[in-house]
């Protein structure tokens, strides 16, 4: 396949990313090794033909893209499938859907006889932008996010842009959420620039593959110095504590990408109170997420549900969370925020700042 690649560097496996191919192209490379296939419902449904030298061939398990199937049950349901193929450890298991179907199917490799290996397809800007690399996997338990998983790199990743033609609104804006973190985290940021390229053509932009291989490029630099979330990596978590907290209190109404974007933007906030962060930077910032990453919640949680929800945080520990804070554009540092008064207060003044932007 003549396409522009990545080589992410990994303890378990040096990987490649294959960038700039198509549906038909994927399909056609995969057609001929041992493997069982792993489909999010709705893209078997919407890209079938161009899916055919693949699906036409081996077994295939459709499975519904919800939060509530990211879960041990669901994982049981990809094992289950496994076992009744008759592959062996030795099958790769090619996995094409975004986040959630990539969650629940690697932690189900992870498992099965062991260790199988995987292949990532990634359907969602989110995915394509972000998680695709890194090796992460994580399943929900009790309603809660995230809170069972492994480090399980994939052997191949291969993203094909045009999956995203078929992508509503919202799942673009979603991917555009982490987009917005990779700009902000890097030390050499390009927040303005996808701020310009979203400005010229909108997150449909023409851009929008340099700006994949952009935030795949800056979450290279953090995850291969280390891969295993012991220090710098934790810089990825930027938006996310009060991200995942949204998520959950929203009973997953508010997509993940755009649950970062308002974290990351009270993360500012907490940043910006305590001296940490320039108030220009913050509002800069506000101004892009207020602009295009509408929330519409019937009845918004409050300061206290947040912090509450942010106990149950991995990151937290000791009356603390670990939070990492924007102190500039492309310097983020880890920070011990209480879980206090103070950090209830914090969020009151997002929430009551932010209130005449949701929607």
């Amino acid at each position: 396949m003549n396409a522009p690649t990545l080589t992410i560097r990994s303890g378990q496996g040096d990987y490649p990313v294959h960038l700039g191919t198509t549906i038909d192209a994927v399909a056609i490379a995969l057609s001929a090794i041992d493997a069982a296939v792993v489909i999010d419902a709705r893209v078997h449904a919407l890209h079938s033909t161009a899916l055919a030298p693949l699906l036409d061939r081996l077994p295939v398990l459709e499975f519904e893209a919800t939060e509530d199937s990211k879960t041990l049950t669901g994982a049981e349901r990809v094992a289950t499938f496994l076992l009744g193929t008759g592959k062996t450890k030795r099958t790769t298991l090619i996995v094409i859907g975004g986040g959630i179907i990539q969650d629940v199917s690697s932690f189900a490799a992870h498992c099965w006889h062991r260790g199988m290996p995987w292949t990532f397809v990634p359907t969602t800007l989110l995915a394509m932008a972000d998680s695709s690399i890194g090796a992460k996997t994580a399943i929900n338990l009790c309603g809660h996010k995230n809170q069972l998983g492994f480090f399980q790199s994939p052997t191949k990743v291969y993203i094909a842009t045009d999956f995203t033609r078929t992508l509503d609104d919202g799942d673009i804006a979603s991917g555009w959420g982490e987009i917005l973190k990779l700009s902000l985290t890097h030390p050499d940021p390009f927040f303005r620039e996808a701020v310009a390229a979203v400005s010229r053509g909108g997150f449909r932009t023409p851009e929008l593959p340099a700006m994949i291989r952009a935030s795949l490029t800056a979450k290279q630099r953090v995850i291969e110095i280390d891969e295993y979330e012991s220090d710098l990596r934790r810089i990825l978590n930027y938006g996310h504590t009060f991200g995942h907290a949204l998520e959950g209190l929203s009973h997953f109404a508010v997509p993940h990408g755009i649950a970062v974007a308002w974290g990351l933007d009270c993360a500012n906030t907490i940043a910006e109170r305590r001296g940490f962060l320039a108030p220009a930077i913050a509002r800069e910032i506000r101004a892009f997420v207020a602009a295009h990453f509408p929330i519409n919640l019937p009845v918004w949680p409050t300061a206290d549900e947040f912090v509450t929800a942010a106990r149950r945080d991995k990151k937290a520990a000791g009356g603390a969370i670990s939070m990492a804070l924007l102190h500039a554009l492309g310097d983020i540092r880890i920070v011990p925020i209480q879980i206090d008064a103070q950090l209830i207060a914090d969020i009151q003044a997002h929430l009551d700042a932010t209130a005449g932007l949701r929607s």
